[in-house]
């Protein structure tokens, strides 16, 4: 019994031990990042320039990047099952919550928490509702890939820069390995779930059928393709959602009274990406440093209008999923706690 509680204990000490340097990590790089982006700026610079904003034009950028929720909910039902959808309520709301998580938390939680969040409340299965939200990630990664790729080949002679000419090969050649991967769950499924149920064989026992239902569902959205009204569906609501999504930048843009060319949102969403994607409480140091690199190095912007238009940018590309995610929020009248027993009870 002595050994029983010591080996608790121990694994208590270095469960609590890695927490404390995970939060450590995070604060840092979130410190780290947060120096190197206001470096040298005047912070009353910027402020006057925050100061002279256009509302009106913000003010659609912010809308924009809200409506992205509703064309997110549009595809993941038809994903979900394009006959027989799930209610658009409850997806809504999975959505938005998991979207929120994802927003505020240096780790993409929301990934997790959404099809939790539906199984709890519809019936569909959290093994078949995750295994959708990786199609999405996929989908997602195929137009940022695609838009990316198109800005620097359209933009290959303007500059003259290894991020723009580099960032190409580097775009082409994601983009040929996701459509091989596709292309192997799509027409040589039985091997891939072979080698899948393979991998499973190293998981505890109880996570092997979970692990399993995950492939067949996200192989099953695969057949989507053979369904073309559904299939089109998925693709108006993709296309719709990365308007969305890279509109919101431009109208920011004119809303500071620095206009680009529309192209040039195509690679502020693809640089930032890679800022969110930094350990960091809702992007903030990593997303604004990588936005202001753009912005100084490609477009000719000061510190302070770069400081400015950045904190712009993170505004509205976070705060409408937050505001809708928390009148959502309230309006289910939850607290932490319960979202959090809601999340892992459709887990374990």
């Amino acid at each position: 019994m002595t050994d029983r509680f010591s080996c608790i204990h121990t694994w208590y000490n270095s469960w609590h031990l890695n927490r404390i340097l995970r939060i450590t990590l995070v604060v840092l790089l979130t410190v780290v990042f947060l120096a190197l982006f206001l470096w040298k700026s005047n912070l009353r610079d910027v402020w006057r320039i925050l100061l002279s904003t256009n509302i009106a034009w913000f003010a659609v950028g912010f809308l924009i990047n809200a409506s992205a929720l509703v064309f997110r909910t549009i595809r993941w039902r038809i994903l979900l099952h394009a006959s027989k959808p799930p209610p658009f309520y409850a997806t809504f709301f999975a959505n938005t919550m998991g979207y929120m998580l994802s927003t505020i938390l240096p780790i993409r939680a929301g990934d997790v928490a959404r099809p939790a969040l539906l199984a709890r409340r519809t019936d569909v299965r959290f093994s078949e509702a995750l295994g959708t939200v990786l199609t999405e990630r996929v989908l997602d990664l195929l137009s940022i890939l695609c838009l990316f790729l198109f800005f620097c080949l359209d933009r290959w002679y303007d500059f003259d820069d290894p991020v723009v000419h580099g960032g190409a090969f580097i775009a082409g050649a994601m983009l040929a390995g996701v459509a091989a991967l596709i292309v192997a769950f799509r027409f040589f499924q039985g091997g891939v779930r072979r080698l899948h149920e393979w991998l499973g064989r190293f998981l505890p026992h109880r996570f092997h059928e979970p692990w399993m239902r995950f492939f067949d569902a996200f192989a099953g959205t695969l057949r989507i393709t053979e369904r073309p009204s559904s299939f089109a569906g998925v693709l108006m609501t993709t296309a719709c959602i990365w308007f969305c999504l890279t509109s919101q930048f431009w109208f920011v843009l004119i809303a500071a009274h620095h206009p680009l060319p529309f192209d040039s949102s195509f690679f502020f969403t693809a640089a930032t990406t890679v800022g969110i994607a930094i350990p960091t409480p809702g992007g903030v140091g990593g997303f604004h440093k990588v936005s202001q690199y753009v912005l100084t190095t490609f477009y000719g912007f000061d510190i302070d209008s770069s400081v400015a238009v950045s904190v712009l940018f993170h505004i509205v590309g976070t705060l409408p999923v937050v505001i809708v995610g928390a009148i959502l929020f309230a309006r289910e009248g939850l607290n932490w706690r319960q979202l959090s027993q809601e999340t892992h009870a459709q887990q374990t």
